[in-house]
């Protein structure tokens, strides 16, 4: 039976940290792109990328012919979409939005088959091989290999947190620092103790739960912003990063460009004035 490497896990088992990149860009060519420089993992944003499920099937194939993981971010906690990403292929959610116990129950429940949940059963899938996989061998490769990761959002977010961390099969969290920050009335302040030791206490309580927390995008732009931010969340104990994303990387990456040819067409204009 053919089966996907789960690189997140297997950075887990080098004892690295995982590694990858958001796209939002309805292009399969960027996911290609992404898998070929060596990332572990990709994150499918059907939130915030403006394509729909057939787009999406075709950026999974991209990443399986990479390597590459895919987690598709689906836009809505909508059981009946994560169940449409998981039988295209993609080896796990994120799910934006998750502010209870309850919330994060049915997620598990969508994503996993039984015993673990209820996920719909159809052996021709694509995530079956079209039925050339041997059903029980899927199901229990799914239910080992298929990651649940978690948007908790807004305050009444951090105030259940200890409650979600409780849900079986969960397998990391995502926490927006700025969301936090504003939960903490602390708007914006990153470099804020409050919002540091809040993120390490978050931290620690996933860890004894064996859950993640995912750093999430680094916005940075150059090389020492990028490995200072990525030692901040190393230290803080984080094992999955999100660099960048397709259309931050655009820009950053044309505003640079941008400001080299202008800067050289100034200094050309002052060469000549004098």
């Amino acid at each position: 039976m053919y089966q996907k490497v789960n690189k997140v896990r297997l950075a887990h088992k080098e004892g690295r940290m995982a590694m990858g990149t958001w796209v939002q860009m309805a292009s399969p060519e960027i996911v290609e792109v992404v898998g070929y420089q060596g990332y572990d993992y990709v994150i499918i944003d059907m939130e915030h990328g403006h394509f729909g499920m057939d787009m999406a099937t075709a950026m999974i194939r991209a990443a399986d012919a990479t390597g590459l993981t895919p987690i598709v971010r689906v836009p809505n906690k909508d059981e009946s979409m994560i169940l449409k990403v998981l039988d295209a292929g993609a080896m796990g959610v994120l799910v934006p939005g998750v502010t209870t116990k309850e919330q994060a129950e049915k997620v598990v429940r969508a994503a996993k088959y039984w015993p673990n949940g209820m996920r719909g059963t159809c052996p021709w899938t694509r995530s079956t091989q079209y039925n050339a996989t041997d059903w029980s061998a899927h199901v229990k490769w799914s239910n080992e290999e298929t990651m649940v990761w978690l948007l908790v959002e807004g305050e009444e977010g951090v105030q259940n947190f200890d409650q979600i961390l409780t849900v079986p099969d969960i397998d990391g969290i995502m926490m927006g620092p700025f969301d936090l920050s504003q939960t903490l009335g602390i708007p914006g302040q990153l470099d804020h103790p409050l919002l540091h030791e809040t993120l390490q206490t978050m931290v620690d309580q996933a860890a004894r739960k064996n859950i993640d927390i995912i750093a999430p995008m680094l916005l940075e732009s150059t090389q020492q912003e990028i490995e200072k931010s990525t030692h901040k969340w190393r230290d803080l104990g984080c094992k999955i990063i999100t660099v960048g994303g397709d259309r931050a990387i655009l820009s950053i990456g044309f505003r640079s460009f941008l400001d080299h040819a202008q800067k050289a067409t100034e200094a050309a204009k002052t060469k000549e004035n004098v």
